[in-house]
């Protein structure tokens, strides 16, 4: 008999919410968490209407918001704004929160939920195999599993001990942010301004107690990184140079946290489940943060793999069964990202042109533009869709 049912290994939003929604079904669940304590770093921070959804079903909406979310609805794309709680497939709001606040709500609940946490360890490798096991860096022995969940983020040191077979996609921009206070935002709405003739992007997004994740979008082959507390005014400056009402929206505002910016090049494993091993959220996919795609993704992967293992006694086939849905959205997701940033962010002579042609016709209809990205990717993913986006038809 394996010494757990279910070990996750992360404790962040993927393995808190998995371990919190099998704990309250009655499995035997141990979490594995590297940090002692989680802090602030430059992370996704805003749930779409479609991520919202998904944190309903999972049981999560409630406590996030009691503890460290609210709730957005309007969001500023250069159109005016629009309400996401009238206009999108799920009729709901965004929801904002700061990353680590989330992180330390959900390992709390899923201790309640009657998870083993053990925090401050390593995972030195995973085992697959009948049982599964986990080998934690300086503990004697192994611990096994009936499946060993993978919830450690981008470039997951699981995902390799158990060699899954990655592919990519490199793109060529950086995506830098910084929290902030003091920001001349009005905090129920989110900003997300794509300057295509420049390949830039600026975000702000209110996150509670008046503070505020500004994000920025840029080209590598930017003559500059923006990184550490040196390049503060040098952000400040091109996202006002990207977007000119930031130049006043940043008046008095100062850093909470560390300015970072970091390679948006995604990728993903095709069938993230193998042999008593299953990925969840970034470990499984990662998608170009520009799109704010991550958490949603993160958590409808959650509430797919509880569902296939709560459903079906053969845990190994229900981890096929995940693997086999996850393929699916995550490729919807990535298709249309790939589709939004030729049109909203190349500037490329020959996205150039597709603007030429398609951005009047947008203007008159908003609706051509795919709403995946705030109602999810149960939308239709065609040709006619893309075609209809690019004004071609």
């Amino acid at each position: 008999m394996a010494d757990y049912d279910l070990i996750a290994v992360g404790g962040g939003l993927a393995g808190a919410t998995i371990a919190k929604a099998m704990a309250e079904r009655g499995t035997r669940v141990l979490v594995l968490e590297r940090e002692q304590r989680f802090k602030d770093r430059v992370r996704g921070e805003m749930l779409s209407p479609w991520g919202v959804a998904e944190a309903q079903e999972l049981g999560i909406f409630d406590l996030l918001k009691q503890s460290c979310a609210h709730l957005v609805c309007l969001v500023e794309m250069g159109m005016g704004p629009r309400d996401l709680a009238t206009t999108t497939k799920q009729m709901l709001p965004a929801m904002t929160f700061a990353h680590y606040e989330m992180q330390e709500t959900l390992l709390a609940a899923a201790h309640a939920a009657g998870a083993e946490v053990r925090r401050g360890v390593t995972v030195e490798r995973i085992e697959p195999g009948g049982p599964p096991a986990v080998v934690i860096q300086g503990v004697p022995g192994r611990i096994s599993a009936r499946v060993v969940v993978a919830a450690d983020g981008r470039g997951s040191p699981s995902r390799k001990c158990a060699e899954f077979s990655v592919e990519d996609s490199p793109q060529d921009y950086l995506f830098a942010g910084v929290m902030l206070t003091g920001l001349s935002v009005a905090e129920d709405q989110v900003y997300f301004i794509f300057n295509s003739d420049r390949g830039q992007i600026v975000g702000f997004i209110p996150i509670g107690k008046g503070r505020f994740r500004a994000y920025f979008g840029y080209p590598k082959t930017s003559a500059y990184r923006l990184q550490g507390d040196s390049m503060l005014q040098r952000f400040v400056s091109e996202s006002a140079g990207c977007f000119p009402p930031a130049a006043a929206l940043y008046n008095g505002a100062k850093a909470l946290g560390p300015l970072a910016s970091f390679d948006v090049s995604e990728s993903w494993v095709a069938h993230p489940y193998s042999d008593g091993v299953a990925l969840i959220g970034d470990a499984a996919g990662t998608s170009d943060p520009s799109f704010g795609q991550g958490l949603n993704l993160t958590l409808r992967d959650v509430r797919i793999l509880r569902d296939e293992l709560s459903r079906n006694p053969d845990w190994d086939a229900a981890g096929h069964r995940y693997a086999e849905q996850h393929g699916e959205y995550f490729k919807n997701c990535h298709t249309v990202e790939g589709w939004l940033r030729t049109l909203f962010q190349d500037p490329s002579p020959a996205a150039a042109a597709a603007r030429q042609r398609a951005m009047p016709l947008i203007g008159q209809d908003p609706t051509r533009v795919p709403d995946h990205l705030f109602s999810g990717p149960d939308l239709p993913v065609s040709e006619s869709v893309r075609a209809r986006f690019f004004g071609e038809s």
